[in-house]
């Protein structure tokens, strides 16, 4: 099976004719906007962090601008230090572009049930490999992760990518992904942890969502429309093809898009993870997100008749969360979440909840972060409650 798989990613990549020139990356190009002080001749960021934030690759540039040298010299180190990625460009060679970084987050954790307080400070560090090729036809991108645990898994070294996949530009908005990627399942389990809104998942990307796969996509955004379709193989973090085949598709539109009123903004999305691990499962999903001026908010549903998220589950399950939120500044951001989860359908008083808020500030955006978060746990199938809060601090390098 493994020798087919490396068959047929070769002859995709043989026999898929290069004919578009891409002048920017699909994922680059959604952070590449700022206004320009020409006074001073900087770029000066306002972009906003919304709730489907990715960070596959991206970077920004140019935050400096003061009168104090001294203080500038160092906002000039932090800036070289964390905000800008690491590349080297070539000329007239095959290869376009080269870089790299570490990427860091840990949250220090106090979970308060009953009398029992428990401490936890999980920590990950990630790096990162991406490579453009072919005239920006073509992009290698991978992520390994140093501190996953991975004991437990049949291939410990594989088991440590969270990506590794090349992806066939055909043009600026249309591209193919061959690899290892995270599964596009829901609004959060498509997004890294790097880039959540939240310390943690919501509980319907947590159980559906939190995994990663390895197959064939089809990504791309057009008129308002965007859409991720893929073929994988539903066995997780690169452990083989054994467990059988499944389809990972999510189609988004905003119905207003070409539109100037409140309403842009708005998108709408549907989604499905059908397959067979163990026995067949299909997660189904219908969520929105919607921004405007400096309000956010998003919303999801998830129904599972068995689902496999990083593990199988044959249960029958749903749950849905949603979002809203306001940006004081670019660089200070709050949010409130509500959140239910029923891990059995098929029995009662056993759903959980959480009701949480959250504060985020950016310096370079996703590159320089720190978080509070506050989350309320309320547990029906024990009859608990608990109290937790989380301290985020994340960097690339």
């Amino acid at each position: 099976m493994l020798n087919i798989a490396k068959i047929i990613f070769i002859t995709l990549l043989l026999f898929i004719s290069p004919c578009y020139a891409v002048v920017e990356d699909f994922d680059d190009k959604k952070n590449s906007s700022g206004n320009k002080n020409n006074e001073q001749n900087e770029t000066i960021f306002d972009k906003i962090i919304t709730l489907d934030e990715t960070i596959d690759g991206d970077s920004i540039k140019g935050v400096i601008y003061d009168d104090d040298p001294l203080e500038k010299d160092f906002k000039l180190f932090a800036e070289k230090t964390f905000a800008d990625k690491k590349t080297i460009n070539f000329k007239d060679t095959f290869i376009d572009e080269l870089s790299g970084e570490l990427r860091f987050q840990g949250i220090w954790g106090l979970d308060k049930m009953g009398d029992n307080p428990s401490s936890t400070y999980p920590f990950d560090i990630n790096g990162v490999i991406e490579s453009k090729f072919g005239k920006n036809k073509y992009r290698f991108f991978t992520e390994y992760a140093f501190t996953r645990d991975t004991s437990d898994m049949s291939n410990e070294f594989f088991g440590k990518f969270s990506n590794l996949y090349i992806e066939r530009n055909f043009n600026d908005n249309h591209k193919m992904r061959i690899g290892t990627s995270r599964s596009p399942i829901g609004l959060e389990g498509s997004m890294s942890s790097f880039s959540l809104p939240f310390a943690n998942r919501a509980q319907i990307s947590r159980n559906f969502g939190d995994a990663i796969s390895t197959g064939v996509s089809f990504i791309g955004k057009q008129n308002g429309f965007e859409y991720n379709l893929g073929g994988y193989t539903s066995t997780r973090f690169s452990q083989g093809f054994k467990d059988g085949a499944e389809f990972i598709g999510r189609v988004g539109y905003a119905p207003f898009h070409n539109q100037k009123n409140a309403l842009k903004n708005l998108k709408i999305y549907a989604g499905a993870d059908v397959g067979h691990r163990s026995d067949t499962y299909g997660v189904y999903s219908t969520a929105l997100t919607y921004e405007y001026k400096k309000f956010l908010m998003n919303f999801e549903y998830a129904y599972a008749n068995g689902s496999n998220g990083d593990y199988y589950n044959p249960n029958s399950q749903q749950g849905f969360f949603t979002t809203v939120g306001w940006n004081f500044t670019p660089k200070w951001q709050m949010l409130f979440r509500y959140d239910y989860f029923d891990p059995n359908t098929n029995r009662g008083s056993d759903s959980k909840s959480e009701y949480s808020v959250g504060l985020n500030y950016f310096i370079f955006e996703q590159r320089l972060k720190f978080a509070i978060n506050y989350v309320f746990k309320d547990n029906k199938y024990n009859d608990s409650t608990s109290n937790a809060i989380y301290f985020l601090t994340q960097f690339f390098i």
